[in-house]
């Protein structure tokens, strides 16, 4: 004989119930809160994005104004050389028309040729600082950015008519600073 043992009483026993609207209701509920958090972490997310970007466009903003700074300083620098190269140029230029109009005088006209000669020699790397004339004596004084510059200078002579005569016995050479070199170079006259 089978007998059936039952383990749970009948009200132990678990019981399948359908779901009621009230179940509904409660997982539509959680279903809602999900989706806030959901939401709300998503807004979160974007605000902290959303600060981030202000304060890179606010590095970025300092940065471009860094930049244009240095852009006005580099201008400012750049605008300063140019005045200094233009001065220097401008004082050259006076000196050498100083030395024309002495030199160009009615007493003085024997000696315009050769400074008008001294004037049209080109010479980037030497700058004429003095010129004596006695009689058929000439003593040029100058500087040099190199040792070089000077021959090539002297060598301008040949082609000029007042220069090409004259005869020049000594050269002297110096130098009175790193990268300035001064001469000195004298003539006693016309070649034979």
């Amino acid at each position: 004989m089978k007998t059936r043992i039952e383990f749970y009483q009948a009200a132990l026993r678990p019981r399948r119930d359908h779901p009621t609207p009230r179940h509904l209701l409660l997982g539509a509920v959680v279903v809602l809160l999900l989706w806030g958090l959901a939401f709300a972490w998503q807004g979160l997310s974007n605000y902290r994005l959303a600060e981030q970007n202000r304060q890179l466009a606010q590095q970025l903003a300092l940065a471009r104004s860094g930049v244009e700074q240095l852009q006005q300083s580099l201008a400012l620098l750049n605008r300063s050389q140019d005045d200094g190269q233009r001065q220097r140029l401008e004082q050259d230029i006076r000196a050498r028309r100083q030395l024309l109009g002495v030199l160009s005088q009615d007493n003085l006209v024997s000696y315009a040729a050769t400074l008008e000669d001294l004037a049209r020699i080109p010479w980037p790397r030497v700058s004429l600082t003095g010129l004596q004339l006695r009689g058929q004596a000439m003593v040029l004084n100058g500087e040099a950015g190199d040792a070089a510059a000077v021959p090539a200078w002297i060598l301008g002579f040949e082609q000029r008519e007042s220069l090409a005569r004259r005869s020049f016995d000594r050269l002297d050479i110096q130098r009175r600073e790193p990268g300035l070199l001064r001469f000195t170079l004298n003539s006693e006259g016309a070649a034979p």
